[in-house]
């Protein structure tokens, strides 16, 4: 749902997928009371993914949060809904898995065939509606992040968990979790960062060893968000200029999102690389072909405005380096 301009339209599509899969439906025979003997502990229609505001988006009918059916599903943000796990649940260690096994994104971890599948189906799934969504590089995840993080999961359900669900189910929602993470850039419960370090390096929440670097950000200036919007209006227009890459910068830029130093630094180098297109017929207003392809493309990333502002940051950053590298030297001398 991440890639829809609202909730309105996710949730228009979500039912127009469940009328596909299910035709138009009146509530089913299990839909009954979540207090009912065989219904599990905390399950019911209020925290179930398909329920928004009173209304079932899977039957399409109004339901009560008290009740359930048997096609339930946990959202998401449950995950951090928790009590201390009851003693037959709290198993310490592995028999296929070494201690440490989950600290990184390689997914050297021992799970069923079964679950592999469905972790490398959910980051294929995830990574390609990413890139139809022209959303940036670092929403896109890797299986071994995945594989990672359901290792994770079912390592925490031994400390605390939400009564009535189960290790693989609660594992799987942290997982649900983490991908919600990784496309909107920020959690759907604040309390979730247990999972940062596994994200995309370029990540607005990455917590691993660019983490320090990440933290130093810069605001674009308005000269570089009209130059961008401008960018993004020409490729609607013209259907040509720029990249996906480009595409995706511009967005960040007309946005007015802080870009952390790496960012600043490709788009310092981007510069450099296309200076030399300014000199193509085009480039100019009043010139035949105007706007470029090039002139588009550099719009995308800020136009000039972009460049003197990522060049001065560029600048800056490399002069403190050098002036520390001198410290050191000095520093290793003296000792």
């Amino acid at each position: 749902m991440g890639c829809h301009r609202s909730m309105a339209q996710a949730e228009r599509q979500l039912t127009a997928l469940n009328i596909a899969e299910y035709g138009n439906r009146a509530l089913p025979e299990n839909y009954r009371p979540a207090s009912s003997e065989d219904v599990p502990d905390g399950r019911n229609c209020g925290n179930c993914v398909h329920f928004i505001e009173g209304y079932c988006n899977l039957w399409q009918e109004n339901v009560q949060a008290s009740f359930y059916c048997n096609r339930w599903v946990m959202r998401e943000d449950t995950v951090t809904e928790r009590a201390p796990a009851p003693p037959e649940d709290q198993i310490e260690g592995s028999d296929k898995n070494e201690p440490g096994s989950a600290a990184g994104k390689s997914g050297d971890i021992a799970i069923s065939a079964e679950t592999a599948k469905a972790l490398e189906n959910k980051a294929d799934e995830h990574n390609e509606a990413m890139a139809k969504a022209d959303r940036p590089n670092w929403t896109r995840v890797r299986v071994g992040s995945l594989r990672a993080v359901y290792r994770r999961g079912s390592g925490a359900y031994s400390t605390s968990h939400r009564p009535g669900i189960g290790r693989a189910q609660w594992s799987m929602a942290r997982v649900n979790a983490f991908l919600y993470l990784a496309r909107t850039g920020r959690p759907k419960n604040p309390k979730y960062v247990g999972d940062n370090d596994l994200l995309n390096a370029d990540h607005p929440r990455y917590s691993g060893k660019r983490a320090q670097e990440r933290q130093e950000s810069y605001s674009p200036t308005a000269g570089m968000v009209e130059e961008a919007k401008r960018g993004l209006a020409w490729r609607r227009e013209f259907g040509r200029g720029g990249t996906e890459i480009g595409v995706a910068r511009a967005r960040d830029i007309s946005n007015g999102r802080d870009l952390p130093l790496m960012t600043v630094k490709r788009m310092a180098s981007f510069f450099a690389r296309h200076e030399v297109d300014k000199q193509a017929e085009g480039f100019r207003q009043g010139e035949d072909g105007y706007p470029s392809n090039g002139r588009i493309a550099w719009a995308l990333w800020g136009g000039d405005a972009g460049k003197a502002w990522a060049d001065a940051i560029v600048e800056r950053e490399e002069s403190r380096v050098s002036q520390v590298k001198n410290i050191l030297a000095i520093l290793r001398h003296l000792v």
